[in-house]
């Protein structure tokens, strides 16, 4: 499952009369777990983000912890069920038809770089990648794509070819048989990514970008409100801190991709996001990651 976690409260939470939990009872969230290989490395980096803020954030709201438990089913099943009270917590990328279902924590988890794509190719086609210097010869070639991914949307709107997996796992393959010729992943997931499938025969591209506007939000069920202000709180503090840049670059999942000077020289194709929600805060600059600029090395004073 791509980019997405999924957290519900437990029961022994809430007191029998359904009010806050006792100021010394640990509050409990079972946290969805997928033990696929795809994905992982990545994943690991939010769920110990969803960790530092629930810690960060203890004194004003009480201890808790997560429980992990095996779930493995689509986004959109995923949606649904936060829709109706039956998850709590969710990170997923946001797009119209998500932030009309219910409303996100506007706080990119990872100050935007789930839009900043590198690319996974076989690796005996790298010659081939290296003469692609225009959007419309890359445009002759497959894009590896989830079903219901936001990215979709992006792809097509821009003339880029589009062949859709029900899970990440399986555009691997898709690579080999020809069904797709690349698969653009998140700068901050792609290595990860890579070496957890563990396939010689794909390599990471990163000579080529695609970069568009699609930040990866918290989306909390409307049954908890309490909830969605502990985590809003806790975000905004590591944001504003400089925290959530420091912990991107010392996690383990993450801390690979800086300084982000390894992406110099790459050839970058800039695309329009059509269902990027209008509220989208792009002008405050706190909470983004300025990718192109920094890649780069500033001159010395």
């Amino acid at each position: 499952m791509r980019w997405l976690g999924a957290l519900l409260l437990s029961l022994a939470m809430l007191t029998p009369s359904g009010g806050r939990a006792a100021d010394n009872e640990i509050r409990t969230y079972r946290i969805e777990h997928n033990a696929s290989p795809a994905g992982h490395n990545v994943r690991s980096y939010y769920l110990d983000l969803i960790e530092k803020i629930l810690a960060d954030t203890e004194a004003k709201y009480g201890p808790a912890r997560l429980q992990k438990v095996p779930e493995d089913v689509p986004q959109a099943r995923l949606l649904a069920q936060l829709a109706h009270n039956k998850l709590d917590l969710l990170w997923t990328t946001t797009s119209n038809l998500r932030e009309g279902i219910v409303p996100p924590i506007r706080i990119p988890l990872d100050m935007g770089l789930t839009g900043q794509r590198a690319l996974v190719i076989r690796a005996d086609r790298k010659a081939e990648f290296d003469k692609i210097t225009k959007l419309e010869e890359l445009s002759q070639l497959k894009a590896c794509q989830g079903s219901y991914w936001p990215d979709t949307v992006v792809l097509r709107a821009a003339g880029l070819r589009v062949v859709e997996f029900t899970w990440i796992d399986m555009a691997y393959p898709g690579l080999h048989d020809g069904r797709c010729d690349y698969l653009p992943r998140a700068l901050n997931e792609i290595d990860g990514e890579v070496d957890a499938i563990g396939d010689k025969n794909v390599i990471v591209y990163d000579r080529l970008l695609l970069t568009y506007p699609l930040p990866m939000y918290l989306f909390v069920a409307p049954n908890q409100p309490e909830l969605a202000e502990r985590m809003r709180v806790g975000l905004e503090r590591m944001a504003y801190g400089g925290d959530l840049r420091r912990f991107m670059e010392q996690h383990p999942a993450t801390s690979m991709i800086f300084p982000l000077t390894r992406f110099q020289g790459a050839r970058i194709f800039h695309l329009p996001n059509p269902d990027l929600p209008a509220q989208t805060p792009l002008t405050d600059k706190a909470l983004w990651l300025e990718v192109e600029a920094e890649m780069t090395p500033r001159p010395r004073s």
